[in-house]
């Protein structure tokens, strides 16, 4: 595009770093969304056999059938850990970090034990990426900032991953992140899938718009907000939440509550705290008693952004305390 002068003002953005500037060694491509990059990582490795975790969104494998790649599914133990005992040497497993809530320690140990992983960090915006070894590592900043598009795949090392894809073009879709400003995001909710379809369309290398948005971010104000309000939840909820892990992360996706109350999701929902059954579908897939159906059953991730203060934390454990142990259920 050749420059101009004149004529209208822009919009005005900060001019900063992106997140994974940060880190030295990092290589980085940037894709329209975590499903792409997961898929633009597995055709730069080109596995004999891909390992992936049942327990995920079903977006996932619709991309890797779309781009002709086959997989096998694997288990999760109770800690979210992958149960494959060991994979071939020129075998790759997806690794999915739930939540947010691996600790640097966890994320090692599985990088040690696999050492071909692609570790899935569309819900750990803010873990480190493993730029040891043979890893690549998946980001989905939508997740964590009012974008139209954006994925990231970091590696380090000599390898090489295409990027030689049609660049999205994401200014049309974007009038939900405007008119939630002015109307609330309930008002732009229908706009915000609709923006969302378009990115299943194949793998395209991230907007203009929504890279310059990302140099934009304070992503410390951001990560830091997040933080206290899950820290906040993490006190509330001691002894109630069934999942017991050592949520150890920094700055997670959700605070993961797990309680097997059958009518608690449309309680709370009714009282407008608005959380999602993850993974359904898979209810008709897996066995009753298996890790994958206890949380797609039981799972309610409850939202920590930085939207929300720590009395809004305090204020939504309240509601969530009083359906809970409400008289006459």
């Amino acid at each position: 595009m050749s420059r101009e002068f004149g004529g209208y003002l822009p919009l005005e953005l900060k001019e900063g770093q992106e997140l994974f500037d940060r880190y030295e060694r990092a290589k980085v491509a940037r894709f329209n969304s975590g499903r792409a990059s997961i898929v633009a990582a597995i055709l730069a490795v080109r596995p004999k056999k891909l390992y992936i975790p049942r327990y995920n969104c079903s977006v996932v494998r619709e991309a890797l059938d779309q781009a002709g790649l086959s997989y096998s599914f694997y288990s999760l133990n109770k800690d979210l850990e992958p149960t494959v005992p060991a994979i071939e040497e020129d075998a790759w497993l997806l690794c999915v970090h739930y939540f947010g809530i691996f600790s640097e320690e966890k994320i090692s140990r599985i990088a040690e034990k696999y050492r071909n992983v692609i570790f899935d960090n569309t819900q750990a915006f803010y873990a480190k990426p493993v730029l040891d070894g043979n890893c690549m590592n998946v980001y989905s900043p939508r997740k964590f900032v009012g974008l139209v598009d954006g994925g990231y795949l970091v590696w380090s090392g000599n390898r090489e991953v295409s990027e030689d894809y049609p660049q999205d073009i994401s200014w049309e879709r974007a009038s939900f992140l405007f008119k939630s400003i002015e109307l609330g995001t309930n008002a732009a909710y229908k706009d915000n899938l609709d923006s969302k379809a378009c990115l299943a369309d194949g793998i395209k290398k991230m907007s203009i718009l929504t890279h310059r948005m990302l140099r934009a971010v304070d992503y410390d104000d951001l990560a830091n907000r997040r933080d206290r309000n899950y820290r906040v939840l993490i006190e509330r909820f001691k002894g109630v939440n069934r999942l017991h892990l050592p949520m150890e992360g920094f700055a997670p996706f959700v605070y993961p509550l797990v309680v097997e109350d059958p009518a608690i999701r449309r309680k709370i929902v009714e009282k407008k705290i608005y959380v999602p059954q993850w993974w359904k579908y898979l209810l008709d897939e897996v066995a009753d008693g298996s890790m994958e159906a206890w949380l797609s059953r039981w799972l309610l991730p409850l939202p920590i952004d930085h939207r929300y203060s720590e009395q809004d934390m305090e204020e939504m454990a309240d509601i969530i305390f009083n359906q809970l142990y409400a008289i006459g259920g």
